[in-house]
């Protein structure tokens, strides 16, 4: 099957043939329809997130399942899934006590890049590659733990669903498993990409107001107010942590979700808070840098929280989101701002860089 190979980290990626072997026991082998580039793809490439190497990328995606292996009662052939990268054992003590997306075991697979037995699937001309989060979605074919393939409807397009897998997921969550946020309290969303417009939705499903949206990119601002947002900010022309205070009358907000991964969008985050408001940190920053805040906040009891994928529990999360978008609470279709094949995945990386792009889709079949 064909597949994109990242030898090292600030190479280019490789379009390759490349073998998978079958489903080994409570594996399901998957083939792919979409996958979303999401920026902890870019991470990679640009070693600010550490992995095995070489591996194959890809993490947020949605396909049908081919083939089943021994013990798996999840999911059966034919079945249209979303690949989530927080496939959980449920006998683990993070298990037990309800934290699925830490995982002991899955946790030590994904930071060797195998498979939870301690191997991988995938291969080249001899030479094992490394798995990316027990997915590696950007390839015709992934072979998954069964407990990352959650079942859906078969009336959505599987290039939608894919955005659930990570986007989605994580964005809500941030908003209704992490931070709680209830009817009336004031949201602020750092980054309008296909995380933050997922918080910007959750914030308005929830009853928040006023939801503000903060970017520097006028089309994503734009985007931001069709699917929720009540005041847009324009970081790259104002004060950020002015303008967000002035959109709450002077107060600050209730809560602050900052969507980039970046120091100086978290000091904002943190500097627009209320008192006793929660800064949500959602984006991920490089592995090493050191985070700087003014200490004083604490004194009025500002909170600030992590945030690992949204907290979610997939069983659940992902029906419920499939749901809303068909009920047409959740736009997911909006938030697609391009296509591109498998041979395009560079493109669709120079477009993250620059910050051009929403949230991109690579189409497999």
């Amino acid at each position: 099957m064909r597949a994109a190979v990242l030898w090292e980290p600030r190479r280019p990626i490789e379009i390759l043939e490349v073998e998978l072997a079958p489903p080994r026991a409570r594996e399901v082998l998957v083939k792919i329809a979409a996958s979303g580039i999401c920026a902890s793809d870019l991470h990679v490439v640009d070693g600010a997130l550490p992995e095995p190497m070489p591996l194959v990328l890809g993490h947020e995606a949605a396909g049908v399942v081919v083939e089943t292996g021994p013990g798996v009662t999840r999911v059966r052939e034919g079945d249209h899934v979303v690949l989530a990268i927080v496939p959980s054992c449920g006998e683990c003590a993070a298990c037990r006590r309800g934290r699925p997306t830490f995982c002991e075991l899955f946790g030590a697979a994904a930071g060797a890049g195998t498979l939870a037995d301690g191997t991988s699937r995938l291969g080249r001309n001899g030479t094992t590659l490394h798995h990316f989060n027990s997915v590696s979605s950007f390839a015709e074919y992934a072979v998954v733990p069964e407990s990352a393939a959650v079942p859906i409807r078969r009336d959505v397009p599987l290039e939608t669903a894919a955005l659930i897998g990570c986007a989605v997921l994580t964005g809500y969550g941030a908003v209704t498993n992490i931070a709680r946020v209830e009817a009336g309290e004031s949201v602020a969303v750092w980054g309008c990409g296909g995380v933050g417009l997922s918080a910007v939705q959750a914030a308005r499903l929830a009853g928040a107001h006023p939801i503000v949206a903060v970017d520097v990119n006028l089309e994503k601002l734009a985007l931001a107010r069709g699917l929720g947002a009540t005041a847009l900010v324009n970081a790259a022309e104002v004060d950020a942590v002015e303008a967000v205070r002035a959109a709450t009358g002077g107060a600050g907000v209730d809560y602050g979700f900052e969507a980039l991964g970046r120091e100086q969008t978290i000091q904002q985050a943190w500097s627009s808070l209320a008192s006793g408001g929660t800064a949500v940190v959602v984006g991920m920053m490089p592995k090493g840098e050191l985070l700087t805040i003014d200490p004083w906040g604490f004194i009025s009891e500002k909170n600030l929280l992590g945030c690992f994928l949204g907290r979610p529990r997939i069983d659940a999360d992902v029906p419920r989101l499939v749901d809303l978008y068909r009920a047409g609470d959740l736009k997911l279709d909006e938030v697609v701002s391009h296509r591109l094949t498998l041979d395009e995945i560079e493109l669709g990386l120079e477009r993250l860089r620059a910050g051009t792009a929403v949230r991109q889709v690579v189409v497999l079949s």
